[in-house]
């Protein structure tokens, strides 16, 4: 079921670049529903991207249009990352910036996960 209100997908996006083998990355991990790789401007010791491979714009449009194994394959995915990287023991942080106001730069849905340090709170003086 789409999502209304949203724009539509641009196939022309680094990440759709990206997954197209147009824009090389530094790989982390790759299913057949996820690609994880290392931000090219990190804001902690880790920080890594997991994209879904389907094109979709946002967390709503993801959950919404997806099959349930794409979605089941795309969160085993993140938490296969979080457990390769080593960040289950002392825990990390998943992000995800949701249209303008929430700061997302890429108009394809991915998750952020930050650790190797402690990241401390999420919204100052919350």
């Amino acid at each position: 079921m789409p999502v209304t209100g949203l724009p539509p997908y641009d196939e022309g996006n680094i990440f759709a670049r990206i997954l197209r083998g147009e824009i090389p990355c530094r790989k982390v991990f790759e299913n057949e529903h996820a690609l994880a790789f290392h931000d090219i401007n990190p804001q902690a010791p880790i920080h890594v991207l997991v994209i879904p491979k389907a094109p979709f714009v946002s967390a709503a449009d993801f959950h919404a249009g997806a099959d349930d194994a794409t979605i089941a394959g795309f969160w085993r995915a993140v938490g296969q990352v979080a457990r390769d990287l080593g960040l289950e023991p002392k825990g990390y942080r998943l992000l995800a910036n949701m249209g303008h106001d929430g700061g997302q730069e890429v108009p394809h849905f991915h998750v952020h996960l930050f650790g190797g340090r402690p990241i401390g709170r999420m919204v100052p003086g919350a």
